[in-house]
């Protein structure tokens, strides 16, 4: 408001200089008209009673044209040299200008009468044939009040002005602001908690509605971002706490045991180093995954023999199943089912299947890892005796953070993230992971791989859930 007030003020003092500059000009030209009309009569008379004949004194015919013409006492003739030519009963007269100037043309010079401001033209004319010095002159106070009248005004205009102008441009300032102001307060109620909220977008198309859709824009890209990030946290945390479950397990069975073996207790170690190494590399690929700039990561393929990969992630969690009182156990085909995979998202697939059969399986319990071949599709199935699930879980099982009311489960809840992330590997993969599952007699989870299983690009899990 102040800069729309200044930029008033300056625009006001402007107005005020040029229309007074204008008036000023128009109104001396307005003179200098008048004069060079009394010129062109002079001459218009003198010729005109010549013409008629008349015989009297040139300066009696200057003397009537005086006396009929306003402002006929500022009128004076002088000779080549300088001498009065009329009036003749007059001394040097105090309103011509101090300097005299060349005459060829009509000249204008402002001199002061009686205190009081007057215009004289001063130009060389022929008369009777011999070239005179003539000077005219004309009152300039209508012209000075006129123009001191204006100047009042302007200056008793613009504080009223000034004032108006700072409430105008107060009231514009709020309300063009006004978008700006719900904008602020959109702004900071924004947090992380709440990044799906947006800036109102005013319906004008100026500025400021782009700067409100680039700052959506911006939302949403840091929503994207902060998603993905949420996620890969929350992945991260589910792969981990399963590893570290695997390594507790194993110690806690090698502390317990009595009477074992060092060949025992190496072994048991093994696991441990294994299952921090597989976790390290976890780690490494959860990261790369991160550091990258859209979260795409291109899935590795190679051929893959599932009979290992099963036998692997079952000797993995067989101790955390011997924990918990379960009898894990696999059964594999004669001969080698191989697919194309990537070795460590196939591992963390089998490993939340069998790590989610021995979360809902009670003491006593079994659970079976089975691999077979049949019509040229490999399949993986887990089976389990665990608690089993309703029609309406079994539907929304795979739904990221979704996490049913199984009151008989043994353990604490998870983070409804495991199967949803199966999902996902196995989407990868173009495999489709199913589960049938009956109430108290337990699930069972199918993974039914193509025969061949073109290479890949690993999307961003939000993609491949769609």
């Amino acid at each position: 408001m102040l800069w729309y007030l200044l930029v008033t003020f300056a625009g006001l003092c402007v107005f005020g200089l040029i229309s007074y500059g204008a008036l000023r000009y128009s109104l001396l030209q307005g003179k200098k008209n008048h004069l060079q009309g009394r010129e062109d009569r002079l001459l218009t008379f003198l010729s005109d009673n010549k013409t008629k004949g008349d015989t009297s004194l040139l300066d009696d015919q200057l003397s009537d044209f005086a006396l009929v013409t306003h402002e006929g006492n500022l009128f004076q003739i002088h000779r080549a040299d300088g001498s009065l030519l009329f009036p003749l009963n007059q001394s040097t007269p105090d309103w011509l200008p101090a300097n005299s100037e060349d005459c060829n043309h009509p000249t204008y010079a402002t001199a002061i009468l009686d205190r009081k401001p007057i215009l004289v033209l001063c130009h060389i004319i022929q008369l009777n044939g011999q070239p005179v010095r003539l000077h005219l002159g004309g009152s300039l106070e209508e012209q000075y009040e006129i123009l001191q009248t204006y100047r009042n005004v302007l200056l008793l205009l613009m504080p009223g002005l000034l004032v108006a102008s700072a409430l105008i441009g107060y009231f514009l300032s709020r309300h063009a602001f006004r978008p700006v102001d719900r904008m602020t307060r959109a702004a900071l109620g924004i947090g992380i908690g709440n990044l799906s909220a947006r800036l109102p977008v005013p319906a004008a198309k100026d500025e400021i509605q782009h700067l409100a859709v680039a700052w959506n824009q911006l939302l949403a890209r840091l929503e994207a971002a902060v998603s993905r990030l949420s996620q890969f946290s929350a992945d991260a945390s589910h792969d981990l706490r399963t590893s570290i479950t695997v390594m507790l397990a194993t110690a806690q069975l090698s502390l317990h045991r009595d009477g074992r073996t060092e060949s025992e207790y190496r072994e048991d170690l093994d696991k441990i180093v294994a299952e921090c190494r597989t976790a390290a590399t976890l780690l490494d690929a959860l990261l790369s995954l991160a550091r990258s700039d859209n979260f795409i990561h291109e899935v590795a393929f190679k051929p893959i023999n599932l009979s290992d990969l099963a036998v692997q992630c079952c000797r993995r969690v067989e101790d955390l199943a011997e924990s918990n009182g379960i009898l894990l156990d696999w059964h594999l085909p004669r001969d080698p089912v191989h697919i194309e995979g990537d070795e460590l998202l196939l591992q963390r697939l089998l490993g939340i299947l069998l790590d989610n059969a021995i979360r809902y399986t009670p003491q006593h319990g079994e659970i079976r890892a089975e691999v077979s071949l049949l019509a040229n599709e490999a399949i993986i199935t887990v089976r389990d005796t665990g608690i089993g699930m309703s029609e309406d879980v079994r539907q929304r099982v795979f739904d990221r953070f979704y996490q049913a009311d199984l009151r008989e489960r043994k353990t604490q809840a998870g983070s409804g993230l495991g199967l949803s992330i199966a999902r996902w590997i196995a989407n990868a993969h173009h495999a489709a992971l199913t589960v049938e599952s009956t109430p108290l007699k337990g699930s069972v989870f199918q993974i039914r791989f193509p025969a061949t299983t073109p290479t890949a690009i690993l999307e961003p899990r939000e993609q491949a859930l769609r």
